[in-house]
């Protein structure tokens, strides 16, 4: 029985194999070149929104307890003259049209550990993503390394 088994299985992954690949193969190749020519749409209209004020940074936070005091005293003022700030605790009521910076934290930011985070345009190379989340989790639990290898990122990016 087992053996049969076996077989149907085999059988079955050899017709269901290829009839994906027919189909993922295709819908990669138009989707790809959708999502990067999205990146290079939100990076040149952030450069002409803020990059030109020498702004690099989007940082994102909300108003929670466990950092919200901690940013608004050791970071925003060193990156204040860089960064632009995204309050995730007041998202009910971002804007309509989506602005540039709620459309470059949501393609960049991800559906994990995006609060806090920084996302951070160099004049050249790739869009680099700072999070902080795990790195204040273990702050609160008296581990500071974490948090400050990020943060020491953070600012030499800033620079």
């Amino acid at each position: 029985m087992k053996i049969v088994t076996k077989i149907g299985q085999s059988i079955a992954l050899l017709i269901i194999v290829p009839v994906v690949l027919v189909i993922a193969v295709p819908v990669l190749m138009i989707v790809a070149p959708l999502i990067f020519l999205y990146r290079c749409w939100l990076r040149i209209n952030w450069e002409l929104k803020w990059g030109r004020n020498g702004k690099r940074i989007l940082l994102v936070y909300s108003r929670s307890p466990n950092w919200q005091e901690y940013i608004e005293t050791n970071w925003v003022p060193k990156l204040r003259d860089v960064a632009v700030i995204l309050d995730w605790s007041d998202r009910s009521v971002w804007p309509m049209p989506t602005p540039i910076e709620v459309r470059v934290f949501r393609h960049w930011g991800g559906k994990a550990e995006f609060n806090p985070l920084a996302i951070v345009f160099p004049l050249v190379g790739k869009v680099r993503v700072i999070r902080f989340w795990q790195p204040f989790k273990d702050y609160k639990h008296g581990k500071n390394d974490a948090l400050r290898k990020a943060e020491e990122e953070l600012f030499r990016l800033a620079n």
